[in-house]
């Protein structure tokens, strides 16, 4: 286990989390905890108990430094930007949602993804980036969620009504 870094609150490595849906599992798991956020992430734990800070109702930094550490594997077209969202941790959370947008584009084609959005689409600022990424409307993309998921074999029939 040397030179490999340990992760608490990810189900990911660095060699599993470009592959499949793990990049869309990824931003959701950024996502919630901007979402857990009033205004700022939380930076009051003290680095001893940071690791385990799991339960916390805040949005933790700490969790968020973990997260956007594998950002730039996950999404290595967009490395750059991957640098500039890690470099502004200590921005507002609205601001972070702004530097995500990127990301967000790149994984629109996930249902999973966007499934969670539209399940948190009451905060402002997912329904303002819901409304930039989906153009043709919340309608058209709940028939996409149900189209991908009816080809992995899920009927979701009643959701769309």
């Amino acid at each position: 286990m040397i030179d490999q870094q340990l992760f608490f609150h990810l189900p990911f490595s660095p060699s599993t989390v470009a592959k499949g849906e793990a990049p869309a599992l990824l931003l959701q798991f950024i996502i919630r905890e901007l979402l857990r956020s009033s205004e700022y992430l939380n930076t009051s734990a003290s680095p001893q108990i940071a690791p385990f800070d799991w339960a916390w109702k805040q949005g933790s930094a700490h969790k968020m430094r973990e997260f956007t550490s594998l950002l730039h594997i996950a999404f290595p077209e967009l490395a750059t930007e991957a640098a500039h969202f890690a470099n502004h941790l200590h921005s507002p959370c609205v601001e972070l949602f702004a530097l995500l947008e990127p990301f967000i584009k790149a994984s629109q084609k996930s249902e999973n993804l966007l499934y969670f959005l539209m399940k948190h689409q009451k905060s402002p600022t997912i329904k303002l980036m819901l409304d930039r990424i989906c153009p043709e409307g919340l309608t058209q993309v709940k028939k996409d969620i149900v189209l991908q998921y009816q080809k992995r074999g899920f009927h979701p029939s009643k959701w769309i009504d």
